[in-house]
């Protein structure tokens, strides 16, 4: 009896195994459904010669960042139709639990009251996304005295997994996990 129980207990500590592979790997891979621009704002940027906005939100139709892009230097426009003094805001990209800050613009008075960029407005991209591919959640916000803005769509970051620290890291635990799922299904020698 204690056999059967024993069995009974492997097969569960199987199932509880896999369960939580597949849980932690679809928390993981969970995009969201579309993005949106919320509030009285416009934005877009020029990465490559492709003008990109808040439309980019599949995962099918995503910002393309490329693989070099540290010190990308990438063009934008942003304007807002209500007041826009003390304002503050950030782009970020979200990835599993956390969001990387990609840019900010700090508190700022404006007591021109000034509502759309510079022209020739540009961003340069640092490093903070250099050892980071894949599909991603872009966020963006911009807070003022007249409203508030939320923009998100998606980001591709071009590059080879396996190039990445993190990549090989996640490559490695995965034929890890293969390796003990299939080591925990095959039958042990039975003792007489």
């Amino acid at each position: 009896m204690w056999r059967e129980s024993g069995r009974t207990m492997h097969a569960f500590r199987r199932l509880a195994i896999l369960s939580a592979t597949i849980a932690a790997l679809s928390l993981l891979l969970v995009l969201p459904a579309a993005a949106e621009l919320r509030g009285p704002c416009s934005g877009s940027a020029t990465i490559d010669g492709i003008e990109y906005d808040a439309s980019f939100d599949t995962a099918a139709n995503p910002i393309v960042v490329p693989e070099e892009r540290a010190g990308l230097r990438i063009p934008y426009e942003g304007a807002i139709t209500v007041q826009n003094t003390n304002y503050l805001g950030a782009v970020g990209v979200v990835i599993g639990p956390a969001t990387v800050n990609v840019a900010d613009w700090g508190f700022d008075e404006n007591v021109d009251d000034i509502r759309s960029t510079e022209p020739d407005s540009v961003y340069i991209l640092g490093n903070d996304l250099d050892n980071i591919v894949g599909l991603y959640q872009l966020t963006a916000f911009h807070d003022a005295d007249g409203g508030n803005c939320d923009a998100t769509a998606m980001v591709k970051l071009d590059g080879s997994v396996l190039s990445t620290p993190i990549g090989i890291g996640a490559t490695a635990g995965t034929v890890l996990t293969g390796a003990g799922l299939l080591a925990a299904g095959i039958p042990k020698g039975r003792k007489p």
